[in-house]
């Protein structure tokens, strides 16, 4: 049966409120009060909770403490006669929780602290779904704080999620990475492996793509020029031997190709050799006459493009987060502490108690 939210009591003994819709409907036998730690009372069917959480699954197939047993909660934590759980959570994280578990509209995670808290309590609980939606709400949140997120993703081996704001990482310079904020959800062994997987980037960025890289500007005979004679000095071909065969190609491409490889070294990602700013300096410093500037630029353009692409392809093959095994995520949940409920499970005392 529903109810509308009782008053605040005046007793001392009676300190608790009512959360309200959807978590107000009692059904006898089947209803028990999750009591968050902020003292807030959430009335909800065991069926749920044993469908998304081992944890409350196991307890409720538990049998019941024999009467002679009682709890010093016991008579605090009644409430209109159904059992009562004490847990540790505050009634805000506790209410994100359970809207993902009920057939009502999810909550919008978008704050970090709430996030954190979520992915404790579903670790805690062992509640095994929400993947999605945690996912996409990390994926949005490392938009802004990829460290953060990838410090939280490591730390409750989400691979796909860490691996992605590693890669979101890549953008920044390396000095504009850390979040010293986040660090205390990151191990040393995790922090060593982003830096280790960094590197390997730069080292792919910058050597592993070979000629495929400028194929499209060049040519295995010198090309008859077009340009004027007045700007041949800047745009004329040259030739360049690069085994398996020899090329000749642009004369302003060395000098791009190196300003493009310094760069990739402190952000290497394929929109860092494609940035505006680079290639407006390049468009403006190349000294292109007025008969050969649009070739000039359409060709620097192409090539830009087409070494963007090499490079996402070679970072493509790193990773921040390799996979974990059952074994290994185990041992990662015993370095944050034990998985282990805090929770007190009580029953109500004989007779019910009058609805209030």
């Amino acid at each position: 049966m529903s109810r509308a939210p009782s008053p605040v009591p005046d007793s001392p003994a009676e300190i608790t409120r009512e959360a309200g819709p959807p978590f107000h409907d009692i059904i006898p036998d089947h209803t028990v009060v999750l009591r968050s730690s902020d003292d807030v009372d959430f009335f909800v069917l065991k069926s749920i909770l044993a469908q998304v959480s081992v944890v409350f699954k196991d307890m409720f197939d538990l049998p019941k403490a024999a009467p002679e047993i009682s709890s010093p909660l016991q008579f605090d934590n009644q409430r209109h006669g159904l059992p009562v759980i004490q847990v540790t959570e505050g009634s805000s994280i506790l209410n994100i929780i359970l809207r993902f578990c009920y057939p009502v509209e999810n909550p919008n995670l978008t704050n970090l602290e709430d996030i954190r808290l979520f992915l404790e309590a579903r670790r805690k609980y062992m509640i095994e779904a929400f993947d999605r939606s945690i996912k996409d709400a990390l994926t949005r949140v490392a938009e802004s704080q990829p460290f953060a997120v990838f410090a939280l993703a490591s730390r409750y081996a989400l691979e796909d999620v860490a691996n992605d704001a590693a890669k979101r990482m890549l953008c920044l310079p390396q000095a504009d990475v850390l979040d010293g904020s986040a660090l205390k959800d990151i191990t040393a062994a995790q922090y060593h492996r982003l830096l280790q997987y960094r590197r390997d980037c730069v080292r792919r960025a910058t050597t592993e793509p070979q000629i495929m890289w400028f194929n499209s500007l060049s040519s295995s005979f010198p090309p008859t020029p077009i340009t004027s004679v007045s700007c041949r000095t800047q745009f004329h071909f040259f030739f360049v031997s690069s085994p398996p065969r020899s090329l000749w190609v642009p004369h302003w491409w060395t000098t791009y190709l190196h300003k493009a490889l310094q760069l990739l070294k402190d952000r290497p990602r394929g929109s860092t050799v494609t940035s505006p700013d680079l290639l407006e300096h390049f468009f403006d410093c190349t000294g292109f006459c007025p008969d050969c500037q649009q070739e000039g630029k359409a060709a620097l353009s192409k090539f830009s493009s087409a070494l963007a692409q090499e490079v996402e392809k070679a970072i493509a093959q790193a990773r921040a987060m390799k996979p974990l095994t059952r074994t290994s995520l185990l041992t990662s949940i015993g370095r944050f502490g034990s998985h282990i409920v805090n929770l007190e499970f009580v029953e109500p005392a004989e007779g019910p108690t009058p609805i209030e």
